[in-house]
């Protein structure tokens, strides 16, 4: 009886130690996010060629709402990696009075001009600090880049001329967020990024594998 009794607490902790390292390791493995992204930047289009002519159409603030997407990979509880890439749901379209040359006089010309963000797209690693069984707070720091684009369109007496500007950023990008975990494998994401002059804010939902 003695020697089935010291079998069965010798059983039971064993199995406690292979769960607790299963729980303590429960965290790691692949996963993917799905999210919105507020994307703000600035594009300057104090040099745009319309038609031969050198246009000031001044440095514009750009905010675009965009559709995100992420997979990634756990390594431990402290650390992950991951890729990031947004394209935008649509851009910024306002119309602009600018002086144009025409025959030698300088007139004010009314231009249609559309901004967007193209895409952007980011690889990160990301420490991570759990704070607890449901939250886990991180940091990242990556390389990425982000393309956006000026089109423009100016009428003058029926004549009208065109253009388009497309500007690359790339660089050292870095952020902070925060995800909380509403069942073992769902969550829900925010995260802040900054990537050279662009501000990047999402929230998203994350799954793990």
């Amino acid at each position: 009886m003695k020697r089935a009794i010291t079998f069965s607490l010798v059983t039971a902790f064993a199995a406690l130690t292979v769960n607790g390292h299963a729980l303590a390791q429960d965290k790691e493995g692949a996963y993917v996010n799905i999210g919105v992204t507020q994307l703000s930047t600035e594009l300057d289009l104090r040099d745009t060629d319309v038609s031969g002519q050198n246009v000031d159409l001044g440095v514009q603030d750009l905010d675009i709402t965009m559709i995100t997407g992420r997979i990634g990979y756990r390594i431990m509880d402290f650390v992950a990696i991951e890729g990031e890439v947004g394209f935008g749901l649509g851009g910024d379209d306002f119309t602009q009075t600018v002086p144009v040359d025409v025959l030698g006089n300088t007139l004010n010309v009314d231009a249609d001009i559309g901004l967007d963000v193209k895409n952007y797209y980011v690889g990160f690693v990301r420490g991570i600090l759990p704070a607890g069984d449901q939250i886990d707070l991180f940091a990242r720091v990556g390389y990425g880049q982000a393309e956006a684009e000026g089109d423009v369109l100016a009428s003058f007496q029926g004549i009208s001329a065109s253009a388009s500007d497309s500007q690359k950023e790339d660089g050292i990008a870095y952020g902070v967020g925060a995800q909380f975990n509403f069942t073992e494998f769902d969550g829900i994401r925010g995260d802040y990024t900054r990537l050279e002059d662009t501000d990047i804010i999402s929230i998203s939902y994350a799954r793990r594998f």
